[in-house]
């Protein structure tokens, strides 16, 4: 049995595969010659669950938190798979950074001073901050800080207090809400 495609059928399937072909050429791009798939011109460089690297911590080192208490960084962001943990100095007002690539969560935990958060993990582009109030029997006392995170995945942690009286340049404060009435 012979199939024959009819003349105007025919034509219309060839202008479809006509401009099929002219949209799929106008879609690609043509890089430079040397460009490297992070380059400029090839585009933006989407992020996917296969990154394995945090990148830059976007929280800068000395900031204004919460209450527009100055705060700054006193453990520098680190990251791993395996269990890692942290010796560090209570302080009235802590706060705590965790970030997770991969599936499943990232978990910070201290008996000590009774922290027990955990986050979900994702593509690693941004980090959860928690700011933290220790009991005051805590305050001034060196607390185990215990950072796990799910098999396969990796965590990025960093810990920043309350900085000391003359922090300069001091961070812009942050606008209070204020309300008319009228």
């Amino acid at each position: 049995m012979n199939v024959r495609i009819q003349p105007p059928l025919r034509h219309s399937l060839a202008a479809c595969l006509y401009v099929a072909a002219v949209l799929l050429a106008a879609g690609c791009s043509a890089a430079p010659p040397g460009a490297t798939r992070t380059s400029p011109a090839v585009g933006p460089v989407q992020r996917h669950p296969g990154i394995t690297d945090f990148p830059p911590f976007p929280v800068p080192d000395t900031y204004n938190g919460l209450g527009n208490s100055v705060y700054t960084m006193v453990q520098k962001a680190k990251s791993g798979t395996a269990p890692g943990g942290f010796h560090v100095t209570v302080k009235p007002s802590m706060v705590f950074w965790l970030n997770c690539i991969g599936k499943g969560t990232a978990q910070l935990s201290s008996p000590g001073i009774s922290l027990s958060w955990s986050v979900p993990c994702g593509d690693g582009g941004t980090p959860a901050g928690i700011t933290f109030t220790p009991k005051g029997s805590a305050v001034g006392h060196v607390a185990f800080v215990l950072v796990t995170a799910s098999r396969t995945s990796k965590w990025e942690i960093r810990i920043d207090d309350v900085a000391p009286r003359g922090v300069h340049p001091p961070p812009d404060r942050i606008p209070t809400r204020t309300t008319t009435t009228g």
